[in-house]
């Protein structure tokens, strides 16, 4: 079996400026003894090595806490420095020994790892909290030389500590250390005689694309299971890393991670002018953009007649485009916990820049983003949570895209809906006949019938205004459902009469239909303010139609 190589073995990668700027910036707060800062992270071994990294170059002395080996000078042989282990575990008793260090004018890094169970606002011991603060003010007025260092992914600070501590983020590998990684690995597992490398010249950089966004250790973990699966490394082997980025997906317990691999638009019965700018869109994320200068599209707002296609046109975009598609829940973003909303949104935020390039989609982005007179009284989490979302939305530069969907255009913020947060603003109106016609089509085929054995002019007639009354006709959900009701007529009377010739006919399409009441029809007044606002703020996302479905704003395409 092939022996995986290890971390020693690997060789410094090349820098970044993003990353150059992490450690100029944290030598910059350690130099001017900042009392207390926080590397936010999950990268723990990455981040301490960095620290101590820095200590060297600055001269100062690492001491490490954790709460299973106490305080200690070197991590890696669990060498303890006062020989008091058992008492040094208790974080209390650890600060009290890390002043005394410092009383002695000792230039000294104190790295505390994991220590929130203890600091956070959620913590029942209040006597941790207390003593890191008179720690940190011990260091500032008393000029101690000396920094405390905390690794933790968490920003879950209790008010108390909150002026004390200074947060850094920790980058993720770009993609530039990334590849240096995968092509490193790659050259050492390659001098084993038993482990195949695939011919593709383009192997590293296609494995580095699909790796940007994981931590290194999450990369190695990948690299290293698709070494063992077949003795080998290949092109293909990127997906165990998309695998990967399915567990990060999960983990978070926010965002699902959605399979549409057996949707395309051609499940989409209409929205001609949507699908054709999706399709552009698409080639804006290719390599070639960028060097041309194309910037990564932001997303879209679709908004519109419910059971329209909206949902599907979120889903069928990511498999057109071969990208991942993650929904967001806005109701699992908001907690009992104060704060906890807005640390939850941007982990949301974080994880989809993890996995990008990916379509991040927002269903009913409304429920979860009005606020107005009666939603102000979270005491501000959803306008802060709001706030967070929409400069997200605005500053990003991960290749994440966002394709929101909404049926009350009213109850989003205008500040949502202004350019720089969505490249453009989609209608979706009633379907036309030709699109009815597609709709029936397409669902005709899924239920293993033949279009043409049907009179899908007769269908379309029974669907839209010129049987159910004036500007009234069933959505595309109301003509699946239609669909999956005359079948189940069909087949139930095909029972009844054992005769195995008995199939779906216009019989069943036409005395089922009286069961539907056409939401159109339900909520006429209310469709009819969309299309008013839609003629001045959208784009229509079929091709152009009559006046009686809108005509909203065009585009050529």
């Amino acid at each position: 079996m092939a022996n995986l190589p290890a971390r020693s073995e690997t060789k410094p990668p090349p820098s970044s400026l993003q990353f150059d700027d992490f450690q100029r910036n944290l030598s910059d707060i350690i130099r001017a003894r900042f009392s207390i800062v926080q590397i936010v992270t999950h990268e723990e071994d990455r981040a301490r090595r960095i620290v101590e990294k820095i200590a060297a170059k600055l001269d100062y002395r690492p001491y490490l806490w954790s709460v299973t080996r106490g305080v200690v000078e070197d991590f890696d042989t669990d060498v303890n420095v006062g020989n008091r282990k058992n008492v040094l575990t208790d974080l209390r008793s650890a600060i009290d020994h890390c002043e005394k260090i410092a009383q002695t004018g000792r230039k000294s890094l104190f790295i505390f790892l994991d220590p929130y169970p203890f600091l956070s606002v959620k913590a029942a011991e209040v006597a941790h909290r207390r003593r890191l603060r008179e720690f940190a003010m011990n260091i500032r007025n008393r000029g101690y030389n000396a920094t405390c260092v905390i690794i933790a992914p968490t920003r879950d600070i209790a008010p108390e500590l909150e002026k004390e501590i200074t947060l850094v983020e920790l980058p993720l590998p770009d993609h530039q250390y990334v590849t240096h990684f995968v092509d490193s690995f790659v050259s050492r597992v390659s001098k084993s005689p038993k482990v195949h490398i695939g011919p593709d010249h383009e192997l590293v950089h296609a494995l580095a694309d699909a790796a940007v966004g994981l931590t290194k250790s999450e990369i190695e973990n990948c690299l290293a299971k698709a070494l063992v699966h077949d003795f080998g490394i290949e092109k293909e082997d990127v997906r165990f890393i998309l695998e990967e980025k399915k567990q990060i997906v999960r983990k978070s317990g926010i965002l699902e991670y959605m399979d549409t691999h057996d949707l395309n638009l051609d499940d989409i019965g209409g929205l001609e002018v949507l699908k054709k700018w999706l399709l552009i869109r698409r080639l804006a994320f290719s390599a070639d953009a960028a060097e041309y200068g194309v910037q990564s599209p932001k997303g879209v707002l679709v908004t519109g007649i419910p059971g329209c296609g909206k949902s599907l046109a979120a889903k069928c975009v990511a498999t057109s485009w071969g990208m991942p598609l993650i929904q967001l829940d806005m109701g699992k973003i908001f907690s009992m916990w104060v704060g906890s909303s807005e640390e939850n949104i941007r982990n949301a935020l974080k994880t989809c820049e993890a996995v990008a390039p990916c379509v991040l989609w927002i269903d009913e982005i409304e429920k979860g983003l009005a606020y107005n007179a009666r939603t102000m009284g979270d005491s501000g989490v959803g306008m802060r949570v709001f706030g967070t979302l929409v400069t997200w939305m605005q500053e990003k530069k991960a290749p994440v895209f966002v394709f929101a969907t909404a049926n009350d255009i009213d109850a989003l913020p205008s500040e949502l809906l202004r350019k720089g947060r969505f490249d453009d603003i989609f209608f979706v109106d009633l379907p036309t006949p030709a699109e009815r016609k597609a709709i029936f089509e397409i669902h005709l085929r899924k239920h293993k019938h033949s279009p043409a054995a049907y009179d899908m002019d007769r269908l379309v007639e029974l669907s839209g205004d010129g049987h159910l009354g004036p500007n009234t006709s069933l959505t595309g959900a109301e003509i699946e459902a239609w669909v999956n009701e005359a079948m189940i007529m069909s087949f139930a009377r095909r029972r009844l009469s054992q005769n195995p010739k008995d199939d779906l006919s216009m019989a069943d399409f036409e005395a089922t239909l009286s069961r539907l009441v056409p939401i159109s029809r339900l909520r006429a007044e209310q469709f009819n303010r969309m299309r008013d606002w839609a003629n001045e703020h959208a784009i229509n996302a079929s091709e152009r139609v009559p006046a009686l479905v809108g005509h909203g704003r065009h585009i050529d395409l």
